[in-house]
Order: C-alpha cells, then sequence, then structure tokens
C-alpha cells in the first residue's frame, strides 16, 4: 500500500498533512475560531460546547498581570512573598486589618484560588479553589466527540512540530544566531540588500523556513490552548490531561515533556521571539494536580532547560548586536524604504561579518537557559517546599548544577550570564521563613535515632561518618561541586581571549542563607550550630582534600608561565596583558567549597573564641580526625588559591571583577569574596604564626609578579589584616543576630571613624557609608548597629553609646578613599595635627583594648609577631625602595611601630632610635611632599612612644582624676540649681516683664523694614494673610460642648484664621519690594504665594494700616479687602445690598478677633511675639470708625452670643455693643478689664489684652472700682477651647500609635474617588485626609481630569486646604490647593530611626511607632492655621512640589 492510500485510510496522518501544509503559511496571523474549525471541528454544536463552558466562577485566577500594572499582596493570607493578586481578586473587605500592600513592580500569575500559595479564606467570590470543584463533572460538559478531537489536533501539531525541532536541533550549531536573525528582518521589510548578501555568503535559507515553520506551530499550539482554556475550567482539565499522555506508544515520555525539552531551542536560538510559555503554565495551574505534574517535569528535565551552544568570535560581534537593536525600530515598509542608503551601508558591514566569521576559530561557550527555568517560583509554597527539595528527581538539578560548575571552572570561555541562574533555585527557597522546617526534617531523616543528640549534645566522629549527605539539602547542594579538578592550562595563544563573568559569590551565598535560616529557627541551639559546623567542615575538608590530590595552583601558574611568557621576547605591556589573562583563568581554581570551608572556620573561631592558635588547631585536628602535617598541607593549598584570586584581581586592575570582589556593587546581602581570602589568610596566620608568615611570603614570591608589584599588593593585603576584623564579620555577620564581642568591636571601629563627620548619623547614612567600605549591610545589620549605637529620640538619628567614642584610623578606608577624604576634610577643619590626620588613633584603640583580657584575640595575636623586628625591617627596606610611594605602607609601618611599642616596649625602646635613623635617610632622598610629611610625622610618633613620662606626673594622675570628679558634681550643682531658678515664679515673672518692656521699646522706636526709616503716621501697614479655615469632621480647636455656641445657623466664627508678622513698611516702600519680587514668582500661582512679606516670606492677602491717625480713605480700602477676600471665598453673593454687606463685614470682624483671642489663650508668648496686639488695636480702631448704622438692627438681632461662662464671647458681645454700635472705646476698654476680673483671666492674659487695648493706668484704676462691685463666677468654661495637649490626644486617636494601628484603620476603606485603588495611577500611593479619614488615590482616578484627587476632595470639603497621610510609607503631605508639598514630614520610625518599607515582607509594621514630636509639630499648624506660610516658605526638592494640583 502506498503513502497516499495510507493517508487517506489513517485520519490522523492525513490531518498531521494538513497541518504540515499550513505551516508553509506561517506569514498568517493566527484565528483560533478559524484554527478550530479547520483542524479540530466545523459543527456549530461543538463549537457551542467550548463556547457555554465559560463560568464565572473558577478554581485559580492565573491571571498574567503585566509588570508595573496594580497587583496586591497580603501576607496574612499569604506568607509566600512572591504571590500577586490581579486587581479583580483582590476584594479589600475580605481582608481587613491585613497586612496588604499595592504592587506596582511584579509581574506574574495571579495566585488567587491556589490553594498552595493562599488560604482559602483569602480567596475572592471567584475563584475558590480546585478542591471546590468536581473533575468528572467538568470534564462531562465536553463531549467525548469533542475531547477526541482535540487530543488528535494537539497530538497531530505536536508531532509535525516536534520533527521540525529535531532537524533544528541537529544542525543549530552549524548557523549564526544573528544572520538567522538579519535574515528573518530582511524577509519581513523586504530589504534586498541584507537578502542578497547573506544568501550569496551563507547558505542559510532553508534552515530559516523550517525554524519559521516550527515557531508558527508553537505559537498555535499555545494560542489555541490559551484560547480553549479562557475562563473554562473544564478544558483546563483535559487539555492537562492530553498534555501527560505519550504522543505515541514507543514515546518514553509525555507530551508535556516532548515540548518542554525543544523549548530552549526555539527561544534562544530563533529568528524572533518565541511566545512566552509562562503565561499558558500559568493558566494550566487551576489545575493542581497538573502543577504538581509540572513540577516533577521541571525536576525532571531540568537538564533540557540548558542549551550549550558554540560560538565563533570576531571583531564585529558587538557591531552585530548594535545593528539588530536598530533594525527593531522598523515598523513599516515605508520606513524600510526611506532608510534604503543607511541599509545598503549596513549590509556592506554584514558581508564583512560574514567572512570574519568564516575565518574564525576562536570559540566559545554560549549558556542558554529556557524561560520555563523562571517557573521554578511558582514550586515555592510552603506544602511544595519539602516535595521539590526531597523528591527522586531532585538529583537531577544537583547533576546539572555538577556538570555546570565543572565548565564554569574549566578553561572554556563561557561568553554568557546563564549559568549564574542556577543558584537562585536553592537561594529562593532556602530564603522562605519557613525552610526550616523542611530543613530540620531532612535533618532527621539523615540521622536518624541520632537527631536529638545532634540537636542538644555532642556530635560524635561515628554521626558525621555515618550521616546521609545526600539527603539532607544543603550537604547535597554542596555536593555539587566534588567533581571539579584543576587542570594543565592549555589556552590557544594566538588570542588569549577569557571571559570571566562568575566569581560564585551567587553560590556562597545560597548555603550562608540556608545556614542562616536554619541558625535562626525556634529549634535551633548553640550546641546545634556547633554541630551543623562540624559537619559541613568535615564534608568541605573532604572534598578539599581530593582535589588538591591533582595540580597545584602554584604548578598550574609555573606551567603556565613557562609556556605563555617564558623566553617569548616579549615587552613588559604584553608579559603583563598574558600574565593578567592567565591569572583570570586561575581564578577559576577557587571554588564554592573553600568558601564553605573559609565560612565555617570563622564562624567556629567566633562561637568558641579560642584564646590561641595552638587552641583552635587542635580543635580542628579532633574534628576533621587529620594528621597535623596533612593538615597544614591541605591548609596552605587553600591559601595558595586564596591568594591567588586576591592577588588576580589586585594585579589585572578589571573593574567588573574587582566590583563584585569587593563587594562595591550596592547589592543586599551580597557576598564580599574579598573578605573570605582575606579571613582564611588571617586564620592561617592565627593557627601557624611565624610560619605563616613565611608562607604568605612564599606564596607571594610564586605569583611570577614583578618584585615591586609584589610587595604592594602584599603591603595592601596586610593593612587590611591588622588594622580591623572587619573581614572576619563580613564572612559571619548574616548568620549572627548578636554579634561576639571581637566581631561588634570590629564594625564598632568602622562606625566609630564615620562619628567624625556628624554627632548624629541616620541608619541609612551609616549602611551607605559601610557599604561604600565593602563591608556587607546584611539583614541583621540593624541589630548589629543597635549594638554599637542608641537612638536620639528628638532628632530620630543614631548616636554612639557611651562605651565607643570617635577615633580615626585612615588604614582602614582603602577600598573606597572618598569617606576618608571627608573626615579629613573635618579634621583639618578643627585643626587637628598633622599626626591626627595621616596616621589616626585607631591602632591605639586597638591596643586600648588589648588591655582587657580575651579583646581582638586573633588581631592581638597576629599584630604581636608581626611587630617583631625583622618585619620593621621589611617595611622600611620597602620604604627605601625607589619609587614606592604607597601611602599603605607608612599605615602598616606605624600600626607596627605602635603595636611594638605594646608587646615588647623595652626591647622597641633601644630599637626605635635605629628606626628613626633610617627614616630621616629615606627622608634624606626623598623628593615627594607627600611622603615628606608622612615619614616626619613617623618620626615624631616614634619621639612620642619612647619618651619617658616623669614619675611626678604618675604621681599626680589620681589628683587630676580626683579633680575631674570634683569638677563634674561641681557642675551638676550648678545644673540643679539652675533647673530650680528655671521653674521659680519670680524668675518666670520677671522674663515676662522684660519681654514686654523689650516689645514696647522696640514698638516706640518702629521703623519701616525695607527703608530702614522710622514710619510715618500716615501710609503705613502691617501685613496679614487671612484664610478660610478648612472644615474638619475629625476634631476641632472648640470643645464640643461649646461648638454651636461658635458656629450655627446664625452665624459662624470659626472659619476665619488670621496670621501676620511684626515688619512694618511704608506703604510705597511695600510696593516696590512686591513689583521687585514678582519676577520670581509664577504668575499663575495664587495670590499668597505671590505676595508676601519681603522680610520673612509671610503669604500676605490685605494690607492693615498702622498709623494712629486714621484717614476715612485707609478705613474704607480696609473694608473693600476684606470684603475681596470674602467674595473670592464665598459661594453665595454676600454683599448684593447695604445691610447684607455690613452683616457680612461685621461677621468677618468676629471671626478675626475670635482667631486673634485663640491665639491668644492657646500661647500668649508667641502672640506678643508676633505683634498680634497691634493688629488687634488697629482693628478696633478701623471698626470703630467703620459705619455700620444701616445694618445695626439686623446685627443685634444675628449675633446674639451666648455670653454665660463664656469669656471669648463676652469679648465679642462687647465688641459688639462698644465698637460696633455705641462706637465707645473707652467704655470697651473698662468693660473688657471687667471682664477679665469677672472670669479670673491668668496673668498673663490680662497683661496681653491690656497691651491689645492700649489701656492707660487710669482705665486700670476705673476697671477695678468695677470689679468691686462685681460678683465673680465660678465653675465656668473661660474659653471653650481645646489645648494642644488634647488635640495632640485627638490626632493619636485618629492615625494610631503604631504604622500597622494606622494602615489597619485606612487601607481597606479605599479611594472615596474610584471605590477601588485605581489601576491607572502613577504609582503615587494611597493616602488618609486627617480632616475626615477619607482615602484617595493621591493622583486623580479620572483620566480625563487632571486635577488630582487630593486637591479636588481639599477644594470640596476644606475650603482648599488638608493634611494628607500617604498609607505607604506615613509621610504627610501639605496641600493648599493647588499647592502641595509631600514627604514634608514622616509620622512612623522603628527603634533605629528609619521609616517603613512595606514592600519588605519582613518588617514588622507594629515596630514602627508614631513619632509624637512630628505630630506636635502637625498639631501647631493646625492650630495656628500656618498651612500657607509654611507651604510658601519651606525649602523643599523637586519632587515633593506640586504646583499645578495634580495631586
Amino acid at each position: 500500500m502506498n503513502f497516499w492510500s495510507k493517508l487517506n485510510q489513517d485520519p490522523q496522518k492525513k490531518l498531521e498533512e494538513q497541518i504540515r501544509e499550513f505551516s508553509l503559511k506561517y506569514q498568517q496571523n493566527i484565528n483560533e475560531i478559524q484554527i478550530f474549525k479547520m483542524f479540530i471541528s466545523d459543527q456549530d454544536d461543538e463549537f457551542a460546547i467550548w463556547k457555554n463552558a465559560e463560568s464565572q466562577v473558577k478554581s485559580v485566577c492565573g491571571a498574567n498581570v503585566e509588570n508595573g500594572q496594580l497587583t496586591f499582596q497580603c501576607f496574612t493570607c499569604a506568607p509566600d512573598p512572591h504571590h500577586m493578586y490581579c486587581y479583580k481578586c483582590f476584594n479589600p473587605d475580605i481582608h481587613l486589618n491585613h497586612k496588604c500592600i499595592i504592587k506596582h513592580n511584579i509581574g506574574g500569575a495571579c495566585d488567587c484560588g491556589d490553594e498552595q500559595t493562599i488560604i482559602p479564606s483569602g480567596f475572592c467570590s471567584k475563584h475558590q479553589g480546585v478542591s471546590k470543584f468536581d473533575y468528572n463533572q467538568e470534564l462531562n460538559k465536553i463531549s467525548d466527540s469533542l475531547k477526541k478531537k482535540i487530543e488528535n489536533f494537539i497530538k497531530a501539531l505536536c508531532t509535525i512540530y516536534l520533527n521540525l525541532m529535531k532537524r533544528i536541533k541537529q544542525d543549530h550549531n552549524m548557523f549564526n544566531v544573528i544572520l538567522l536573525k538579519f535574515y528573518h528582518i530582511s524577509e519581513k521589510w523586504l530589504i534586498t540588500p541584507f537578502k542578497e548578501v547573506i544568501d550569496s555568503e551563507y547558505d542559510i535559507e532553508e534552515y530559516y523556513r523550517i525554524f519559521q515553520q516550527a515557531l508558527f506551530l508553537n505559537t498555535i499550539l499555545f494560542k489555541m490552548c490559551y484560547w480553549f482554556t479562557e475562563s473554562r475550567l473544564c478544558f483546563i482539565i483535559l487539555l492537562s490531561q492530553i498534555f501527560q499522555q505519550k504522543l505515541t506508544q514507543e514515546s518514553k515520555q509525555t507530551i508535556f515533556e516532548d515540548v518542554f525539552e525543544v523549548q530552549v531551542l526555539l527561544e534562544s536560538q530563533g529568528p524572533q521571539p518565541a511566545l512566552k510559555i509562562e503565561s499558558l503554565l500559568f493558566r494550566f495551574y487551576a489545575d493542581y494536580s497538573f502543577k504538581q505534574f509540572i513540577q516533577v517535569c521541571y525536576l525532571k528535565q531540568y537538564a533540557s532547560m540548558w542549551l550549550q551552544t558554540k560560538k565563533k568570535v570576531t571583531k564585529y560581534d558587538k557591531l552585530m548586536e548594535d545593528y539588530l537593536i536598530k533594525l527593531q525600530t522598523i515598523k513599516s515598509l515605508q520606513f524600510a524604504q526611506a532608510q534604503h542608503e543607511a541599509l545598503l551601508k549596513m549590509a556592506q558591514v554584514v558581508k564583512n561579518y560574514i567572512q570574519k566569521y568564516k575565518e574564525s576559530t576562536e570559540i566559545t561557550i554560549g549558556l542558554n537557559l529556557s524561560e520555563i527555568h523562571e517557573q521554578h517560583t511558582q514550586y515555592v509554597a510552603e506544602r511544595l517546599q519539602e516535595v521539590f527539595l526531597s523528591h527522586q528527581y531532585i538529583q537531577n538539578i544537583y547533576n546539572q548544577i555538577r556538570d555546570l560548575s565543572i565548565l564554569i571552572h574549566s578553561q572554556t570561555p563561557i561568553s554568557s550570564l546563564s549559568q549564574l541562574q542556577y543558584s537562585v533555585i536553592f537561594k529562593l527557597r532556602y530564603e522562605y521563613n519557613f525552610f526550616y522546617k523542611v530543613g530540620f526534617k531532612q535533618l532527621q531523616e539523615a540521622l536518624g535515632d541520632y537527631y536529638q543528640q545532634f540537636i542538644h549534645g555532642q556530635i560524635t566522629k561515628e554521626i558525621i561518618q555515618n550521616f546521609k549527605y545526600d539527603q539532607f539539602t544543603i550537604t547535597s547542594y554542596l555536593n555539587c561541586y566534588n567533581q571539579i579538578k584543576p587542570q594543565h592550562l592549555d589556552i590557544l595563544e594566538e588570542h588569549l581571549t577569557i571571559w570571566q563573568q562568575d566569581l560564585q559569590d551567587a553560590a556562597i551565598q545560597v548555603i550562608l542563607v540556608g545556614i542562616q535560616r536554619l541558625f535562626s529557627s525556634q529549634f535551633s541551639t548553640l550546641q546545634f550550630q556547633e554541630n551543623i559546623s562540624k559537619l559541613l567542615l568535615t564534608q568541605s575538608y573532604q572534598i578539599l582534600k581530593k582535589k588538591y590530590k591533582g595540580i597545584s595552583v602554584d604548578s598550574q601558574l609555573n606551567e603556565a608561565y613557562k609556556k605563555y611568557i617564558e623566553n617569548k621576547n616579549l615587552t613588559p605591556a604584553e608579559i603583563f596583558d598574558r600574565l593578567s589573562k592567565i591569572f583570570l583563568v586561575l581564578m577559576k581554581s577557587i571554588t564554592v567549597v573553600e568558601r564553605v570551608f573559609t565560612f565555617i572556620l570563622s564562624y567556629l573561631y567566633c562561637l568558641k573564641n579560642f584564646e590561641s592558635g595552638t587552641e583552635f588547631e587542635s580543635y580542628l585536628l579532633d574534628i576533621l580526625q587529620e594528621d597535623k602535617k596533612e593538615l597544614k598541607n591541605n591548609f596552605y593549598e587553600v591559601l595558595s588559591k586564596c591568594l591567588q584570586m586576591y592577588v588576580s584581581v589586585q594585579f589585572c586592575q578589571n573593574q567588573f571583577i574587582e566590583q563584585i570582589y569587593l563587594g562595591l556593587n550596592d547589592q543586599q546581602d551580597q557576598v564580599i569574596l574579598e573578605s573570605f581570602d582575606s579571613s582564611f589568610l588571617r586564620i592561617y596566620l592565627f593557627l601557624y604564626e611565624n610560619e605563616g608568615f613565611q608562607d604568605l611570603n612564599k606564596i607571594m614570591d610564586n605569583r611570577r609578579i614583578i618584585k615591586s608589584g609584589s610587595d604592594r599588593i602584599l603591603c595592601c593585603l596586610l593593612l587590611r589584616i591588622l588594622s580591623s576584623d572587619l573581614d572576619l564579620y563580613n564572612v559571619c555577620c548574616s548568620t549572627l543576630k548578636e554579634l561576639p564581642r571581637d566581631l561588634k568591636l570590629s564594625l564598632a571601629k568602622a562606625i566609630q571613624n564615620f562619628y567624625n563627620l556628624s554627632t548624629f548619623l541616620s541608619f541609612t547614612d551609616i549602611e551607605s557609608k559601610l557599604r561604600r567600605m565593602g563591608i556587607q549591610a546584611c539583614s541583621n545589620l540593624p541589630d548589629h548597629v543597635l549594638q554599637i549605637c542608641e537612638v536620639d529620640q528628638a532628632l530620630k538619628q543614631l548616636k554612639l553609646r557611651s562605651e565607643y567614642r570617635v577615633i580615626y584610623d585612615p588604614a582602614i578606608f582603602n577600598i573606597n578613599t572618598a569617606i576618608n577624604s571627608q573626615i579629613v576634610e573635618k579634621l583639618v577643619e578643627q585643626n587637628k595635627s598633622e599626626n591626627e590626620i595621616h596616621l589616626g588613633n585607631g591602632i591605639c584603640w586597638d591596643v586600648e583594648l588589648f588591655k582587657n583580657n580575651n579583646y581582638r584575640i586573633i588581631l592581638y595575636n597576629i599584630l604581636k609577631r608581626y611587630c617583631q623586628k625583622e618585619y620593621i625591617n621589611k617595611n622600611l627596606d620597602l620604604l627605601k625602595t625607589e619609587g614606592f610611594a604607597l601611602i599603605q605602607a607608612y599605615q602598616l609601618l606605624y600600626i607596627q611601630l605602635v603595636a611594638a611599642n605594646y608587646f615588647m616596649e623595652q626591647e622597641f625602646k633601644t630599637y626605635a632610635p635605629f628606626i628613626i635613623i633610617q627614616l630621616e635617610q629615606i627622608l634624606g632622598v626623598t623628593q615627594r611632599k607627600d611622603d615628606i610629611q608622612r615619614i616626619q610625622v613617623l618620626i615624631s610618633e616614634i619621639n612620642k612612644l619612647i619618651t619617658v613620662v616623669k614619675p611626678v606626673v604618675i604621681q599626680k594622675q589620681p589628683q587630676v582624676k580626683d579633680t575631674k570628679i570634683n569638677l563634674q558634681n561641681k557642675k551638676n550643682q550648678f545644673k540643679e540649681k539652675y533647673n530650680k531658678l528655671q521653674k521659680s515664679e519670680f524668675i518666670q515673672n520677671m522674663l515676662e516683664s522684660n519681654d514686654i518692656k523689650d516689645n514696647n521699646d522696640e514698638k516706640d522706636v518702629n521703623v519701616c523694614s525695607s527703608c530702614k526709616l522710622p514710619l510715618s503716621q500716615q501710609s503705613s501697614v502691617a501685613l496679614m494673610l487671612l484664610i478660610k479655615k478648612p472644615q474638619t469632621s475629625n476634631f476641632s480647636i472648640i470643645s464640643k460642648e461649646s461648638l454651636e455656641c461658635f458656629k450655627n445657623n446664625q452665624f459662624n466664627l470659626i472659619d476665619v484664621g488670621v496670621a501676620c508678622c511684626k515688619h512694618y513698611f511704608h506703604y510705597t516702600c511695600l510696593i516696590e519690594r512686591f513689583e521687585s519680587d514678582q519676577q520670581y514668582r509664577r504668575q499663575n500661582a495664587p495670590d499668597w504665594v505671590k505676595i508676601g512679606c519681603p522680610v520673612c516670606k509671610l503669604p500676605c492677602t490685605i494690607t492693615l494700616p498702622i498709623q494712629r491717625q486714621l484717614t476715612n480713605l485707609d478705613v474704607e480700602s480696609f473694608n473693600q479687602d476684606l470684603q475681596l477676600f470674602v467674595t473670592k471665598n464665598a459661594i453665595e453673593n454676600l454683599f448684593e445690598d447695604q445691610i447684607t454687606a455690613q452683616k457680612t463685614l461685621a461677621e468677618t470682624y468676629y471671626n478675626i478677633f475670635f482667631d486673634l483671642l485663640i491665639s491668644l489663650f492657646h500661647n500668649p508668648s508667641e502672640y506678643i511675639r508676633d505683634q498680634k496686639n497691634i493688629v488687634f488695636h488697629q482693628l478696633l480702631l478701623i471698626l470703630n470708625a467703620t459705619n455700620m448704622e444701616a445694618a445695626k438692627a439686623k446685627i443685634i438681632e444675628q449675633f446674639q452670643f451666648q455670653t454665660e461662662n463664656n469669656f471669648i464671647l463676652n469679648i465679642l458681645s462687647l465688641i459688639q455693643k462698644y465698637v460696633v454700635i455705641e462706637k465707645d472705646l473707652q467704655k470697651f476698654k473698662v468693660e473688657v478689664l471687667s471682664s477679665c476680673n469677672q472670669y479670673n483671666i491668668r496673668n498673663e492674659i490680662y497683661i496681653q489684652l491690656a497691651l491689645s487695648l492700649e489701656i492707660q493706668d487710669e482705665l486700670l484704676q476705673q476697671a477695678i472700682q468695677f470689679e468691686k462691685q462685681i460678683v465673680k463666677q465660678e465653675n465656668f468654661n473661660q474659653y471653650a477651647l481645646i489645648n494642644q495637649l488634647q488635640l495632640e490626644d485627638q490626632l493619636k486617636s485618629i492615625i494610631g500609635l503604631t504604622f500597622k494601628e494606622f494602615y489597619n484603620k485606612y487601607f481597606t476603606k479605599k479611594c472615596f474617588a474610584c471605590g477601588f485603588y485605581n489601576k491607572d495611577q502613577r504609582h503615587g500611593g494611597f493616602s488618609m485626609c486627617l480632616f475626615c479619614s477619607k482615602t484617595f488615590c493621591i493622583y486623580s482616578c479620572n483620566k480625563d481630569i487632571k486635577t488630582g484627587n487630593l486637591n479636588l476632595h481639599a477644594n470640596k470639603e476644606h475650603n482648599g486646604i488638608s493634611i494628607y497621610v500617604n498609607l505607604e510609607n506615613g509621610y504627610v503631605t501639605l496641600l493648599c490647593s493647588p499647592i502641595s508639598i509631600q514627604y514634608y514630614k514622616c509620622l512612623f520610625y522603628n527603634q533605629l530611626g528609619q521609616r517603613i518599607d512595606i514592600e519588605n515582607s519582613n518588617s514588622d509594621w507594629n515596630s514602627f511607632n508614631l513619632d509624637i514630636q512630628k505630630l506636635r509639630e502637625i498639631s501647631q499648624i493646625i492650630m495656628n492655621s500656618s498651612y500657607q506660610a509654611i507651604i510658601r516658605n519651606l525649602e523643599v526638592r523637586q519632587n515633593q512640589l506640586d504646583m499645578d494640583g495634580y495631586l
């Protein structure tokens, strides 16, 4: 039977042939319905099955969310920090009092309904989890006929697709991906020059057609699956079952695994990007059983996600990549035709590239990683952790990591960064807080009956020998590196190209994170920490011991030197270049295992506090069951590799590598590799003392570097070792919440230096400076810093604890000299001596600590050896070397000298004169000014050290101490006496009377604040700011019981606020200043921004005449200004007739007087300081001169003040009676004084009122006579006001005392403008109005409205003024529409003075407390109505200020 006959008889074969023919039309757009009807079913009833299967309630959402779209997280419902709700699934009402945040910077799949990630109570109403659905019931929604047709279609399509991919897999190494992409662009945009060049030089057309067919079929498969499963659980279940079938009976794996296996090839080697698989996988995760299946596939097929390719290298590679980026901008045929000339030139370059590519013999390896790799984040939920880390197929991942590590540590150049990704799989899992549960469970299985002893008792040799290393994730991961073997260097001499991208910092970080999680768990004990350290130490040592049986790094270097450099007649530059490249290759000789070994050694040293190297060595010999000589030999090999790494970085001067190695690329919790190398050297010197120093010199001599270069590197390294123990801190800090004494002192030494710059520093400042110094800013850093510093509660900044003092040690700043330069500038400003500036006092601080028993043990022991005469002489010889002008050499010599004076004082004093002679000889031949200064300073310091102190001084020291104590006692006595005086009522009265006198004196000599000439009796003005006070529902400065007395249906006395300053001007001078100031103001800004006091910048809305003799014009002009202010701020016309106008004017005056009285009662001293007494008096004069005759009756009728038991209303009533109606100012003044006596007004307010009314002595006498006739009232509310403390209490209640309380109160309220959280907002966050507690998206929720929600709300409900608190960060926004200032004050800080970072899932929101001082400042703004004054005068950054009402 021929082929066509078989085809006619086999419908499946016919379907495959149809799909094959259709794949040739790869340029067509894909229409899912068309595909369904063409290849699955053309029957309407079967199409209807799909159409009607859509369900409103699904198991899991799985919606694909792009980065930047609105998403949410709730850490109460989902501890996984990588979970996500899309905006459709997040219902605030079911997350009351939960730890929820808004996110914009993550993408992925919505997890709502995923029972492995989110607890069921956190699901929305549309997604109820898989357990709520019956699989069989769902599948019954699809007819058996349609099921079979869909299955046949998928199998037929996959058959053709996989056959095409099989051909591509065979040939992909023969074809250049760059040329394939150029060919695709030529086809897509009809760029003939490209196509002609490539066709003539490179036969790629057939391969391109095959790849395009495969891409087309892959797209059909993914799009159809996505189309089938849109809101249809039944089709999700059906397709997941189909993908778990085998393609044919002979297949060894499932269809999904077949597709999985070729995905990386399609993604990385194609002419155009493949359709992303992640969206489809997110959809399938709705079927939890299929998600588990995918997880198994991930483990089983992990190696399939990696594609290793060979790539030729040419000088045109970078240029070709740049061309491809430019060609991506082509969007149309017309655009391509317009660029014809440029494309012709580009085609010529492509031709040259093809020729060079053919000629090239230089090959690099490319490691390509499938996007499926990122799906490992979907299997990190707590329930899936154990399955993932304990599955039988996890060994596949370990095997792939082992193969990759062998490749990375080989001499093969790798031209990609994908190899950095494998460690992420474990790091992400170890970082979870619940990882320890899996870790301890695995330990229990690996230890068996020994588990309890391992946790609480001493580990034995038997336990270590019988431990099942392959059953514990951390030891299994470490074993991935047990096959790396050192090799003889074999580099192609003609190009010696080196690609060095990975220093294995990520891999070591994985193990450190895992250990840290176990150590910080509730099951951890100190004995457990020591036991697991011993276990890992043994494992890593055995791996290293096996590894070191091969060729040593010294031998590798010597062989390479002879092969590539020796007897080659190379110039010094060529020697440097070749040696650098050899060093770059040798950097690969050190692996993760050496790093783990160093970490464990360092950790055990810190844990056990060994007093000597001998004691530490005995401890190690006992753990490792090793011969002493063999141990030293293996330690020597580790040291050789560490020093080779250190020398390579220092010698090669590769900035990229140096940044990673020194930890200067500003990443959180980054492993600082340089610290591992110097820490191992530190331990080696501690263990082997003088012999260790000899080995150090021997290894450095073997590096094949010229003597001066080697000496420079060694000098810097030793200075690093001897100046501080910060390398030990870097290695161990991430696993230590409480620092041991020595590490605390190491960190303290750095921080003590920072305080030369300022008495107070923020935690952020300290953290930033530590990073710049190459000190690890780990997650434990806040706890570590608080062991050294304490928070100043007033400033919310850190200061040194009393047991530490500010020191300066220039030796610790060699990695980053910028901070050192800042400190030197400060020291110069403080006139410090040259000795202090050049040498500092860091080593003196260390020596001071040595005097305490067991302090800085390892540094103590190393210094004790290195300060011996032979090492001092060696450094002196360095300084004698011509051209060796290295500042580190001087600093190192100074450390030796101070240490020698401490450890062997008598011997040093004998030897010191010879040192001085040698330094003077060096000084005689030195020409550089800096070196001359340093030598002179060193000589001066040596003389100080050897100067004999007379016994007389020693005898007087106790007296000096006694004198200091006596002085301190006297100081305390004076302080106590001063505090008593401060509290004395007599003194306070005296100070107040002096204030009054000073004010009166100042008033008598008033001059114009502009021209400084005396103010005339006419045309002199003060400036006033009138504001319409914001309406508030949350609080009021009027007590609730009396509020109706001041604001009711008849009148409103609390509507206007007034502010003024103490500067007065001639009217003409003021106008001149206003006109000159306008050029600096935005013309569209409000008047209160454009016009203000030229001196103090207080905003101004009205000028007040202050001359004693007021003219009718003065009175009329001022009243017109008042009317203008009211008109601008009123909704209705209040001046339509004379009577209404006069009533409105009277009410405005009453408002102003009311506000002035409030300010008097709240803060009398501030009232007089702002000279509101003058304003009060002038307003009385103007009101007295204002004709209210027409409206007298209406005024009396409307403003009937309830004066009983209310002093303020009593005063206003008197103003109405005697100033507005009767026009009798004298009588008014007498009545006011009488009221003061009647209401028992305290002395201070009484005096200020007298000043405000300018009451003479004779009036006081009259008031006294009236007082005798008045019965004083008792038990009344004098002012009916609340004070500032009461307002603060109200604000505390509104906001909450912790950030958690604040956030929980308001987050779930949603935006009052859009009813949700605006998905299109500009990431501005979400804010609460302090005046009414309503919450808003910060920017406009309506794209058509530019004005932001905050401005709209303030204008609508609060007279254009409001204070908002941001729920994302606790920052206050001040708003006087349209102007606002964001980040004005932060209201919440933790014990470090840090502000909240809500996106940090580990942050404790309860630890961020309300800052009472900042709250007090906000309350003062409200009390004084100083919103506009602050906004106008505050100096702000550009990102804080919004002038256009966009907020």
